[in-house]
């Protein structure tokens, strides 16, 4: 189907004059000459509202992306090479292992420099040091700051927990100086070495994460409660204003230390991918990112050329791409030469989340089991996802060692016969006296009222009436934090690679505000997960993640939902894309301006 082109007006070039003006005025406080060429702009819409930008308080996709372009954590995944490995960020390389396997040795990069910022004397962004890992690993520790991501570092660091527990006592002291850690250990303004409770292999991942990226002392102090929205990192972009609902601009950070890598997965030369090796990073001038949370609307910028990567939706999925043979797809021919397409297998999982302390859904088992049965997850991936998808049996990515294929997990299927029967048990034969369940919802588009408005009819179809409520995402998070819901539609997507990364959701120590947002505690999935948790994968391992696999089936604390195929739209000028659904990709892209102007 062909559309009439789309005119771009002149306007358009507005902000990209701001972006000049305010990377010359960067440029300047540096010291450095005004860019005399006109500013290499990256568009890219955010689809949701982040919830905050304190890397320890928040633990959510929306803002995690934007903190790993503007602060750096100490390692992070190859940008092209596949399987996703390890890579030094903030250290010079991978840490040293002693012999017993307990003990890690970093080596912090030399010049370093935090961006400039009001909150240092003068201005002028200071080297980082050891003061600042160790500063920013305690705060991670803290009590009272980190409810989300403190999972992924409980129990692994000596004496860290004791650290932990200090700080909920009533009237702690808010000074780290003052509460040693016996795990850490400062050897010079460089070097610094983490001592581990057991051996770890999932030690490192947690190091990758945006809740344990570096941040300065000064800033927290200096902004106190407006850190959330001010933050002061080391990484390749520099975030001057913050607008929630608005468009957030990134500039570049001219002294940032990175260069595009000289190694990829096979193949990636011949795709050109490999072309920038050794450039500085980044290779664009400034991210944009205006929150466009309608398709529709991003559809027609994008047609365009007034973004440069989205997602493609449903309705326009099926007027831009030709499903191929198997699980190939590719663009009609009337937008084959103007834009690119990329799918790749997701790592994250979509699910229903219960409420165990609800005193409908909590306390009633059949009643669970039966809302399992309503689901239609292929009816889902078909209707709303245009078949890219896969139904999951167990809580872990497909694409991840300890999955269904491994543990042969099999899904709990839709069975309106079943679920009927299982609603009569409940104590509700044909959805009688059954009152209207609340399924909060973290997005009001009009694909998340689709989406609700097909379980609905697949739940109404067995007798359990349902009714929604459509929340932004900060909102969404304070209510499943707060317990204060019944059943919510979410997802999760890994942090690292590991399917202990998804276990862990049940987990009963991680419990609200932490990511067990459903309060569910069953004795032994608790045994079996900790007694997996820290194993290399192998048949032992497996045995653990049958168990867990079965309790789930079972109990029924969160349903199972899919596996959704990753898949987007780009410009043709924007060059060096790989997705990489571990590290935001925005630092590695190019765009080419010149092509860029003439539209698509």
């Amino acid at each position: 189907m062909n559309h009439p082109k789309l005119v771009v007006p002149w306007s358009r070039r507005g902000p990209w004059r701001a972006a000049a003006l305010a990377l010359a005025l960067l440029a300047g406080a540096a010291g450095a000459q005004a860019p005399a060429a006109e500013p290499k702009v990256l568009h890219i819409p955010r689809t949701g509202q982040f919830d905050t930008l304190d890397p320890v308080k928040g633990f959510e996709v929306y803002g995690s992306d934007i903190l790993l372009m503007v602060y750096d954590s100490l390692l992070t995944y190859s940008y092209l090479e596949r399987p996703y490995k390890l890579a030094p960020r903030l250290v010079v390389a991978l840490p040293e292992l002693s012999a017993d396997k307990l003990t890690y040795t970093f080596e912090l990069r030399k010049g370093v420099r935090f961006h400039d910022d009001p909150c240092f004397p003068g201005g002028k962004g200071r080297e980082v040091t050891t003061d600042d890992v160790l500063y920013s690993l305690k705060r991670y520790a803290d009590g009272r700051l980190n409810n989300k991501s403190w999972f992924a570092m409980e129990g692994a660091v000596a004496g860290l927990d004791a650290f932990r527990a200090e700080t909920l006592k009533p009237g702690a002291t808010t000074d780290y100086g003052k509460l040693e850690v016996v795990g850490f250990k400062k050897l010079d303004a460089q070097r610094f070495a983490i001592k581990l409770t057991h051996e770890n292999p999932l030690f490192l991942f947690a190091l990758t994460m945006s809740a344990t990226v570096v941040v300065p002392m000064e800033a927290v102090q200096f902004y106190k409660d407006r850190f959330d929205t001010h933050p002061v990192g080391t990484g390749p972009f520099i975030l001057k204003d913050v607008e929630r609902k608005g468009t957030l601009r990134l500039l570049k950070n001219p002294a940032y230390f990175g260069v595009y890598p000289s190694t990829g997965a096979p193949g990636d030369a011949e795709k050109g991918l490999l072309k920038d090796a050794g450039k500085r990073l980044p290779l664009v001038d400034v991210v944009e990112m205006p929150l466009i949370e309608e398709s529709q609307p991003a559809a027609l910028k994008f047609l365009a050329g007034e973004l440069d990567w989205r997602g493609l939706d449903r309705a326009n999925f099926t007027k831009l791409v030709v499903r191929g043979p198997g699980n190939t797809f590719r663009l009609t021919d009337a937008y084959a030469g103007k834009f690119d397409i990329y799918w790749t297998q997701g790592l994250g999982i979509a699910y229903y989340g219960l409420n165990m302390k609800d005193p409908l859904i909590g306390t009633n088992k059949a009643l669970r089991q039966a809302l399992a049965h309503s689901v239609d997850a292929q009816g889902q991936i078909d209707v709303l996802l245009n078949g890219r998808g896969h139904v999951l049996a167990s809580v872990v990515p497909s694409e991840l060692p300890g999955s269904e294929r491994e543990t042969g997990a099999t899904p709990r299927t839709y069975d309106p016969a079943a679920a009927k029967a299982l609603l009569a048990q409940a104590g509700y034969p044909g959805g009688r006296a059954l009152a209207p369940i609340t399924v909060l919802i973290p997005a009001n588009s009009a694909e998340a009222r689709q989406g609700f408005d097909f379980l609905k009819s697949r739940m109404a179809a067995v007798g359990v009436p349902l009714k929604a409520e459509f929340l932004d995402t900060p909102t969404f998070v304070r209510r499943i934090d707060s317990g204060n819901f019944q059943m919510f539609d979410y997802g999760w997507q890994a942090d690292y690679p590991d399917a202990e990364d998804f276990y862990q959701l049940l987990y009963s120590k991680n419990v609200a505000p932490g990511p067990n947002s459903g309060a569910f505690a069953n004795a032994e999935y608790d045994k079996a997960y900790e007694a997996s948790r820290y194993m290399p994968n192998g048949p032992e391992r497996l045995k653990y993640f049958k168990v867990m696999n079965q309790i789930i089936k079972e109990e029924v604390p969160i349903i199972v939902n899919y596996n959704a195929l990753r898949f987007g739209i780009t410009q043709k000028w924007m060059t060096n894309f790989k997705r990489n659904l571990l590290t935001p990709e925005y630092a590695f892209v190019d765009v080419d301006m010149v092509r860029k102007k003439k539209g698509p």
